[in-house]
């Protein structure tokens, strides 16, 4: 399942609506891209939505760490792990 290890972003539920007003399921999936984070001097491969990547490009190293920890209860255990060092 897709989910974005940072700010835990999955997969959205809906309707396509057509021009009838006939309604089929359909689903949204976050925009899931790579991204290297350095945390406690450790690089880490991690899939972000590119909101989290906005978020995070351009930091220093504490402030990512400000960061994931404000996020902690949406983080990947692999993440966890490396801030639990």
């Amino acid at each position: 399942m897709q989910r974005c290890e940072v700010f835990g972003k999955t997969v959205s539920h809906g309707n396509r609506v057509s021009h009838s007003h006939r309604a089929t399921k359909r689903i949204w999936r976050p925009n899931l891209q790579t991204m290297l984070l350095t945390i406690n001097n450790e690089e880490v491969r991690v899939r972000v939505c590119t909101k989290a990547m906005k978020t995070l490009k351009g930091k220093n190293v504490d402030q990512v760490k400000k960061i994931l920890l404000k996020n902690k209860e949406t983080l990947s255990p692999k993440i966890l792990k490396v801030l639990a060092k």
